[in-house]
C-alpha cells in the first residue's frame, strides 16, 4: 500500500474512532438527562473524560453540570444530595489543583448554612458546628472578601454551638485546628473568644475532676 494511502487510512480510522466516542457519550448524556439521573450523568460523562482527549472543554462542561446537578439539588430542598454534589465537585477541583468558581463557591455557602441549620433545628448542636467548620474550611482562603467572611462567620458560629452543646473543651481545640489549617492567626478571631474557651474549658475540667 503506497504510504499516502495509508496515511489517509489511518486519518479515516481516526475520525471513525472519534465520531463513534462522540456518538456514545452524547447518547448516554441524552438517555441519562432524561430520565433525570444527573449523578449518573456526570459519572457517565467522567468516564470518558479521559479518553476524549480531543476536547479541551470537556473539564468545564462536567464541572458545569456537576454545579448544576448541586444547584438543583438544592433548591429542591434535598440537602443530603446537595453535599453529594457539593463532594464531588470539589473532588474534581481538588484533583486537578484548581479553586471553585464563585457560583459554586455560592452554592456551597448555602449548602453548608442549611445542612448547619438543620442538625440545629433537630438540637444537634455538635454537628450543626462541625457543618459550620465545612464551610469556613472550604471559604477561608477564597478570594472574594465576602466569602471569606461568610467563612469566618460560620467557624465563630461553630463554636457558639459548641459551648451551648456543653462541650468548651471541643470548641477550643477546634480554634487550634483552625490555627494549625491556616498556618497562623483565625482572621478576626477576637483573642477575647479564645481565652473564654480556654477559661470555661478549664473550669468544666476541675468540675470533672471534683466530682470523680
Amino acid at each position: 500500500m503506497k504510504p499516502g494511502l495509508a496515511t489517509l487510512f489511518a486519518f479515516l480510522a481516526v475520525l471513525v474512532a472519534v465520531g463513534l466516542v462522540e456518538a456514545v457519550n452524547l447518547g448516554g448524556q441524552i438517555g441519562l438527562r432524561a430520565r433525570g439521573s444527573t449523578g449518573d450523568e456526570i459519572r457517565w460523562m467522567e468516564g470518558l473524560e479521559p479518553v476524549r482527549v480531543w476536547d479541551p472543554g470537556r473539564h468545564a462542561r462536567i464541572d458545569d453540570r456537576t454545579r448544576e446537578w448541586a444547584e438543583s439539588e438544592l433548591r429542591a430542598g434535598r440537602i443530603d444530595q446537595a453535599v453529594q454534589a457539593m463532594r464531588h465537585a470539589r473532588g474534581r477541583l481538588r484533583a486537578r489543583g484548581e479553586r471553585p468558581e464563585p457560583g459554586l463557591v455560592e452554592i456551597g455557602l448555602e449548602t453548608y448554612t442549611r445542612a448547619a441549620d438543620r442538625m440545629q433545628r433537630h438540637g444537634r448542636l455538635s454537628l450543626a458546628a462541625d457543618w459550620n467548620d465545612t464551610l469556613f474550611v472550604f471559604a477561608v482562603r477564597d478570594p472574594e472578601p465576602r466569602h471569606r467572611a461568610a467563612a469566618v462567620a460560620a467557624f465563630l458560629e461553630g463554636l457558639g454551638l459548641r459551648v451551648r452543646d456543653g462541650k468548651p473543651c471541643d470548641a477550643l481545640s477546634r480554634v487550634t485546628w483552625a490555627k494549625r489549617g491556616l498556618g497562623g492567626e483565625v482572621p478576626d478571631l477576637d483573642p477575647a473568644v479564645e481565652a473564654s474557651l480556654a477559661s470555661r474549658c478549664e473550669e468544666q475540667q476541675r468540675v470533672s475532676g471534683g466530682i470523680r
